[in-house]
């Protein structure tokens, strides 16, 4: 093999073998990161699911009952509403405009999101009321805490920390 060869094959083994190296290495970070993500504790998907944490096994199955049950309710209604208020922004594209129906179907809307979401305290409450005054103020604890933090860019609201306090 002649010099300029065995100069080219050995620089290409050397880019080589660095390129190997690094993926190795870039690998290895990467599986460490997100190692450590996946086992970062994360927030419940419901905040209102972990309200009941501290309650006896029985109540928090109930509870935790309560909500799955009020689920499917919950979600043909916000699902409704979401269409309604997509139909009523659509009907700003129409000539001539009707703004006043469109406000009304957007009131609607907002109307039968609150009355989902009212269905689901109304029922808690109702399951609170069944506890030992306890229980019933470890679970009014976890409740006042469940609320999410504000979104980013939202400041919270006035005399609190977040939304609904």
């Amino acid at each position: 093999m002649t010099p300029r060869a065995l100069g080219i094959a050995l620089f290409v083994s050397l880019a080589f073998n660095l390129f190997l190296v690094g993926a190795i290495v870039g690998g290895f970070v990467i599986g460490h990161r997100l190692h450590a993500v996946a086992m970062a504790p994360h927030p419940p998907a419901h905040p209102l699911w972990t309200a009941a944490d501290t309650l006896p096994s029985a109540h928090r199955l109930a509870f935790q009952a309560l909500l799955r049950d009020q689920g499917m309710t919950v979600a043909i209604q916000v699902h409704q509403a979401r269409r309604d208020r997509r139909d009523a922004w659509a009907g700003l594209m129409a000539e001539p405009v009707d703004a006043a129906g469109i406000s009304k179907r957007l009131a609607d809307a907002r109307s039968l999101e609150l009355q989902a979401r009212g269905g689901v305290e109304d029922k808690i409450v109702a399951f609170a009321a069944t506890l030992p005054a306890d229980e019933r103020a470890r679970l009014a604890d976890g409740l006042a805490h469940s609320n999410p933090a504000p979104r980013s860019g939202m400041p919270p609201a006035p005399g609190g920390s977040g939304p609904g306090s």
